[in-house]
């Protein structure tokens, strides 16, 4: 059946919605297949490399892309676009899958495909990307080159998907550690210098700074090795009952001198003594410490940030909550390690560690709430007992 083009475009929320009739899509792939010379620039690229049509949908890829991402047949990846291959957790958001999404304005695959097609160059960037399969969530990072040219008539793409997570993953660990450790060094050494020519209460002043930017150091340092461990999967978790009013009290007390807490008011709500869960204490506290950060850095001096648990048969739930709504553009990148709100790059590991620890660790859940009327809401969600218990 010929192909009809539609009397307006496909309503989309960012990219063209189009695809090729089911006749074009086969000739496109039968005249890459079929050729030479496009099979040998296939594989004389080493990374990912896939050949895209004009409506984004992938005509072949190279052995490499094949072997990574098992594909055992075309059937599997020719007429999908780069994120519905690639299994991103937005591909089918969209009205008309991968790039017709909001979130799909902030893809970098999506940015460079587009930005070949309008100015036929040779594109360039980067794309962190959620991947979820098997019920398994993980981010990967691509740097991605687009190259546009004709062929028979045709205009298509090749797309090379270069695999650099381990490498961003690696460099954003250690300007977020290195960034912290020389911050708390400077303290440091500026109050020690201070008791070289003390003077009354100087001393006790300067006594109790030191010591809260030893206490900052030392955590600092401890959370860099349950991320690094983490992400490699050989963190060894203490699992045992933990008492849910004693983690709060901790939490409460390592804030009472942290920056954030300038002219602000966290309020930790009683919960019953006796409410027990099943996990890592010290997890558990890195988790709830960190949300109570991120709450009191979102509000304005003088604002408030409470923490209360809501539990029941099933399991209980850690609520930490502020005022503040998340605007849309920030909420959808939210959890992802190479997004960050602050002024330093890497900071954006503190959402993401939180998500990373809580479920891949702790086998929870962890999310957000955000709106103009409620505030913002990030939980905690952890069975009474373990599952494989």
């Amino acid at each position: 059946m010929p192909h009809e083009e539609p009397s307006k475009p496909l309503d989309t929320d960012f990219a063209s919605g189009e695809r090729a009739s089911d006749e074009e899509l086969r000739s496109e792939i039968r005249l890459c297949v079929e050729n030479p010379i496009i099979a040998l620039l296939l594989e004389t690229v080493e990374s990912h490399a896939l050949v895209l049509n004009e409506h984004r949908q992938i005509l072949a890829v190279n052995a490499s892309a094949r072997k990574d991402l098992d594909l055992e047949g075309p059937e599997l990846f020719q007429g999908l676009r780069p994120g519905e291959l690639l299994h991103c957790a937005h591909a089918f958001e969209g009205p008309h899958g991968c790039g017709t999404g909001s979130s799909c304005r902030h893809c970098g695959a999506v940015l460079s495909i587009l930005a070949a097609q309008e100015n036929h160059v040779v594109a360039e960037g980067e794309c962190t990307l959620e991947v979820r399969q098997d019920d398994a969530q993980a981010f990967k990072d691509f740097r991605v080159r687009v190259v546009p040219f004709v062929f028979s008539g045709r205009e298509l793409l090749l797309v090379v998907l270069s695999d650099v997570s381990d490498l961003r993953q690696k460099e954003k660990l250690d300007r977020l550690f290195l960034h912290d450790l020389m911050n708390t060094l400077q303290g440091l050494h500026g109050w020690t210098e201070l008791l070289q020519t003390p003077t009354g209460s100087d001393v006790a002043v300067a006594a109790q700074r030191i010591l809260d930017l030893s206490d900052h150091l030392t955590r600092e340092v401890f959370n860099q090795h349950l991320l690094v461990r983490a992400e490699q999967g050989d963190l060894k978790v203490e699992w045992g009952m933990v008492e849910v009013a004693s983690v709060l009290m901790e939490v409460r007390q390592g804030l009472q001198h942290h920056p954030s807490m300038h002219h602000r008011t966290l309020t930790v709500q009683p919960c019953p003594t006796q409410l027990r869960v099943e996990c890592d204490a010290r997890i558990l506290h890195r988790i709830l410490f960190n949300m109570a950060v991120n709450a009191l850095e979102a509000v304005r001096e003088g604002g408030e940030v409470s923490i209360w648990v809501e539990s029941d048969s099933q399991g209980i739930g850690f609520v930490v909550h502020n005022d503040g709504m998340i605007p849309e553009s920030v909420a959808e990148q939210i959890f992802h390690y190479a997004f960050s709100t602050k002024a330093h790059n890497g900071r954006g590991l503190g959402t993401y560690g939180m998500k990373l620890l809580g479920e891949k660790v702790l086998g929870g859940q962890v999310g957000f709430t955000s709106s103009e009327e409620a505030g913002t809401h990030f939980y905690l969600r952890l069975p009474l007992q373990r599952k494989s218990a």
